[in-house]
This record gives structure tokens, C-alpha cells and sequence, in this order.
């Protein structure tokens, strides 16, 4: 039976907290492999100005492609409609494996909210790790009503905390700050051929603001 641990996301794009999640779920849990599914359209994002699905694919295959265990998927943005979680999982379900869902503190919390959580917590083992903001207390607590109406168990994530979001490194695109802290050097160099389609169609900015593209990458 190989344990297979699924991360979800946008990625829009993929950074370093991205990595070392995957890598500490890998580790702490003794997965086999780790398969991250970029999202095609999230129904909690529907409002969003995100990347198209093609450029997030091809931003997340260039991050993990030197980790001979992290494999990707197509399966969510090959969907012409929503991507519902639970769908993603039994997609992926087989005889064979055991399915570790990994996810943030966020998602514990409304997880309830989720399209047929019930079979979430069927299939997968849910693996929660914490973010800035929110208290442990709380989520034990939500870890434990969770695990008493679904007979389920839920493991949490021993892991540092990284302030690094999408949003954020977005944010300092537009406003000429460099990212390269944040991303791996192969996402940075895949954003440098495609920072006008960003900046223009994604950040809403003029093309004036590509005067800042040797400032960000030097």
C-alpha cells in the first residue's frame, strides 16, 4: 500500500512554502510520493484574477522538477467546470494507495463548508498544516469535533511558520520588489518570459511597470 500525499492549490504562482510543506509531509508521514494538482477553476476563487491553468502547470512542474519524489497532475485543470476536492480524491483513489490531503489551517476551519466533506474524510487522511493568524488552541478543537462526527484523523503538520502567499509576491511584482527570496530560481526564470502577460492581464498594471523588471530579478 504506498501513501500518497496531495497537495492542492492554485499556485498563483507556486513558492517556497509550497516546497517545504510538501517536503515536511514527505518526511513526517513517510509518504511515497507527493502530487501536486494545480487547480483549474476553485469555486472559492471564482472572482479571483489568477493565471491561466497552463502557465500555474508549467510554474509548478519547473519547482519540482529536481524532487524525484513530488509528481504533478492534470487532472483539475483538464476539468471544463469547478474542481471539487472530493472529486479530485476519488479520482485518485485506488486499491493500492492511501491518500494523505494536505492542507492549511484555513481549510480545517471551513472545511464543513466544503462540497461532500463527508467523502474527504472517506477517502483521505486529512494533514493540516498552520498559518500566521491562527490559533492552535482553536484548531485542536476543530480537529476534534471533525474527528468525532467523521471518524476520521486528522494529523497536524510540525512545521515553521512561513509568512509567504501568493498575494504577497504578486503585490510585490506590481510594486517593483524583488521576489527572488521567495520563489525557486526555476519558477523565477519561468516568470521572466512571461512578466508582461502578469503584469498586464493578471496585476491590472500598465506596461510602464515592466521598468522594474531588472530591479525585481537583479
Amino acid at each position: 500500500m504506498k501513501k500518497i500525499g496531495i497537495i492542492g492549490g492554485t499556485f498563483n504562482p507556486i513558492h517556497l512554502a509550497h516546497l517545504y510543506i510538501a517536503y515536511e509531509a514527505k518526511c513526517q508521514l513517510n509518504l511515497d510520493k507527493v502530487i501536486f494538482m494545480p487547480a483549474g477553476s476553485p469555486p472559492h476563487k471564482k472572482n479571483e484574477r489568477i493565471l491561466e491553468a497552463s502557465l500555474r502547470y508549467k510554474m509548478v512542474e519547473e519547482a519540482i522538477k529536481k524532487y524525484e519524489d513530488f509528481e504533478i497532475s492534470n487532472y483539475e485543470i483538464e476539468k471544463k467546470d469547478f474542481s471539487y476536492t472530493y472529486e479530485t480524491l476519488e479520482y485518485l483513489q485506488t486499491k493500492d494507495n492511501e491518500l494523505y490531503f494536505i492542507t492549511g489551517a484555513d481549510c480545517l476551519i471551513n472545511i464543513e463548508k466544503w462540497k461532500n466533506p463527508d467523502r474527504i474524510f472517506k477517502i483521505s487522511n486529512l494533514v493540516v498544516f498552520n498559518r500566521p493568524g491562527y490559533d492552535k488552541e482553536q484548531l485542536k478543537l476543530q480537529k476534534n469535533e471533525i474527528e468525532k462526527k467523521y471518524n476520521t484523523s486528522i494529523n497536524f503538520l510540525d512545521i515553521m511558520d512561513l509568512e509567504i502567499s501568493s498575494s504577497m509576491i504578486r503585490d510585490r511584482i506590481k510594486e517593483g520588489k524583488r521576489i527572488d527570496f521567495f520563489i525557486s530560481k526555476e519558477v523565477l526564470d519561468f516568470i521572466k518570459k512571461i512578466i508582461f502577460i502578469i503584469i498586464v492581464k493578471i496585476l491590472k498594471s500598465d506596461e510602464s511597470t515592466m521598468i522594474f523588471k531588472e530591479k525585481i530579478y537583479a
